[in-house]
């Protein structure tokens, strides 16, 4: 049998996650042991109010308000942030690592825009920050960075990491139903994330962009410079349209290291079939890595829930401690922070499908293709159609193109828009074209 050693751990916050991981440590800590021989025990549990009403499966003696009972407490060797939110977290958690206590992190909103500032505050002290679980599900990304790619550059990454998003899309395209019928969908509120109106609207995922840039490329993002765009506005007929065409609809996440900028966004994005992301269905996520030494990476894994944060928890608390009892020189991570600045989304190099609804008549397409091409935009296809709405015939013009800059592309559009031509909204994708 294993020596046993004991790690005391706190627990910041009694909401959703905290209450969630509560649980999964009261069923695996004896296996945990078992397999270890370290066991964990949960010393306090910091709460905001005391007024609030506790379940009654907790003992009561490990709520506490009062942030010295941690401090002072010299057998908590970690603290878990399951509390969410900046401030006054924030100072909360500066407090915790000056008094050298470990941290782990599950609170992505503060890791969103502070990251830097605490990575390097941590660093100064000299205890563990383990940041992963604040990415949400249970998607090891940042620890094989860290550890299976550390002799890696990494050029880019991309991929689905919104598991609620995820489903919606998939549901469209599986069912074909609406957004709006898609929505009514029980499991959605199963799912009952609290940010799932920010993964609606792509704030979540551009969070997890700005924790994913500083873990695989250092550079420092806060997330509301991010440009985001969430799947709100995507329609069925994009879903149709797309899948026609041989393409699926996923809201994507990427990122690319440039020589001299760092190009970040969020996006509904087209994604050939023949892509590996196209696998990634439902609740789960996946990052598709490029790198210069191992070639092309995919992680997958369950991307909704709090049992898959619980579980990356669990595997950070008994990492900290080994780390603790086994391992002292072990080197905490370093953050490699570099000062690229942000690519503006105007000057994004991509591929695109545009979608014109036009009037039904000759040479339409010819003049829409005129005025792209005026731009010394690459057009690859173009194909048109008409369909009936209402007793109305609508033409459709579809255009994809190649490596072109979005400024260009919105100039064009603009362009277009002059001609009197067009009856309806104006479509447009980007295309993962995979460079």
């Amino acid at each position: 049998m294993a020596r046993r050693r004991t790690l005391g751990f706190a627990l910041l916050g009694a909401g959703k996650l905290g209450l969630g991981f509560y649980g999964s440590w009261l069923k695996k800590r004896e296996k945990i042991l078992e397999q270890t021989g370290i066991n964990l025990v949960l010393k306090r549990i910091f709460v905001k109010s005391s007024s609030i009403r506790r379940p009654k499966f907790i003992d009561p003696q490990l709520f506490t308000v009062r942030l010295e009972d941690i401090l002072e407490d010299d057998s908590i060797k970690v603290v878990i942030d399951a509390i969410g939110g900046i401030e006054p977290v924030f100072s909360i958690i500066k407090k915790i690592i000056a008094n050298k206590t470990h941290v782990i992190s599950a609170n992505r909103v503060l890791l969103a825009s502070k990251m830097h500032e605490l990575s390097d505050w941590a660093n100064e002290h000299q205890i563990h920050f383990l940041t992963e679980p604040a990415l949400g599900g249970g998607l090891p990304i940042a620890a094989i960075i860290q550890r299976d790619l550390v002799a890696n550059n990494i050029s880019q990454l991309y991929g689905v990491v919104s598991g609620v998003s995820n489903y919606i899309l998939s549901q469209m395209s599986e069912n074909k139903t609406t957004m709006r019928q898609t929505l009514k969908d029980s499991r959605i509120m199963e799912m009952g994330e609290s940010l799932a109106i920010l993964d609606y609207t792509g704030a979540d995922s551009a969070m997890k962009v700005a924790i994913l840039a500083a873990t695989a490329f250092g550079v420092d993002i806060n997330y509301l410079d991010i440009h985001s765009e969430g799947i709100s506005s995507v329609t069925l007929n994009d879903v149709i349209w797309a899948e026609n065409f041989g393409y699926e609809i996923k809201l994507l996440v990427i990122m690319r290291d440039h020589e001299d900028s760092f190009e970040a966004r969020v996006q509904p994005t087209l994604v050939p079939k023949r892509h590996p992301m196209i696998t990634v269905k439902g609740e789960y996520n996946a990052c598709y890595i490029k790198t210069d030494l191992l070639g092309e990476y995919m992680v997958y894994g369950r991307g909704v829930g709090t049992d898959p944060t619980c579980s990356l928890i669990l595997r950070d608390l008994v990492d900290v401690a080994n780390r603790i009892y086994n391992n002292p020189r072990r080197q905490r991570f370093y953050f490699n922070w570099n000062n690229k600045p942000l690519l503006d989304i105007s000057k994004i190099v991509t591929a695109y499908y545009l979608r014109f609804p036009c009037v039904d008549k000759p040479g339409v397409m010819g003049e829409i293709t005129r005025v792209i091409g005026s731009k010394k935009i690459n057009i690859t296809s173009a194909h048109a159609e008409v369909s009936t709405q209402k007793g109305v015939p609508i033409g459709y013009v579809h255009i994809f193109v190649n490596n072109a800059m979005e400024e260009e592309v919105y100039s064009a559009i603009d362009e277009i828009k002059e001609l009197h031509i067009v009856r309806g909204k104006i479509r447009l994708f980007r295309i993962l074209d995979d460079a």
